[in-house]
């Protein structure tokens, strides 16, 4: 999102901080409805909070028309279809999809990472830390160096040795996870 967003002109910017009220505006309509959270001292903070965000944007409630159109999506665009057009849409499922489980949970992210399976069926939380994975920070260092280098450049702190730096670890990135691919025939920790 952020290599979409500093690739993009201001009104995909500006379209994408409306789009991350929509669930602000749902707590505003839940106290139009009469919900009786908004009595409590946390519902008045939180109302406090959304009317203190709406008014540093410079919005009313009635600024969203365009996004409701588009479901909240920015530019009316899925994630998976911003995804394609700053990356390459292969590589979705395996790396980005499957990475999300660990940040939305899955059964299957639950039972790779954090269960002991027992032979009676039954499982126990997995009580130790897993060492680094290649397949999880050679993409997070692929999906992150390129945003970075924008931003760098947004801000003019963008010069030759920071991008020969960050061409090397991208070098290095990719060499490393060529050698696992050529050794790696098994399961985690496995070789």
């Amino acid at each position: 999102m952020a290599k979409y967003l500093l690739c993009s002109d201001p009104s995909v910017i500006s379209d994408y901080r409306r789009c991350a009220f929509k669930d602000r505006l749902r707590i505003l309509r839940d106290l139009e409805s009469g919900s009786g959270f908004y009595d409590t001292k946390a519902g008045k903070r939180l109302l406090a909070s959304v009317h203190a965000k709406l008014k540093m944007e410079n919005l009313t409630v009635n600024d969203f028309a365009a996004q409701k159109a588009n479901r909240w999506k920015i530019q009316g665009k899925r994630f998976y279809d911003i995804f394609a057009e700053v990356f390459n849409e292969d590589l979705y499922a395996s790396t980005y999809g499957m990475m999300s489980e660990s940040i939305h949970g899955s059964w299957h992210e639950s039972f790779d990472w954090d269960l002991v399976d027992h032979s009676d069926g039954t499982f126990t939380a997995y009580p130790f830390s897993h060492p680094a994975d290649v397949r999880y920070i050679s993409p997070m260092l692929r999906f992150t160096n390129e945003p970075y280098r924008l931003w760098l450049q947004r801000i003019d702190a963008y010069d030759t040795n920071v991008n020969n730096t960050l061409d090397w670890i991208d070098r290095v990135n990719k060499r490393i996870f060529q050698m696992f691919d050529k050794h790696y025939d098994g399961p985690l920790g496995a070789s």
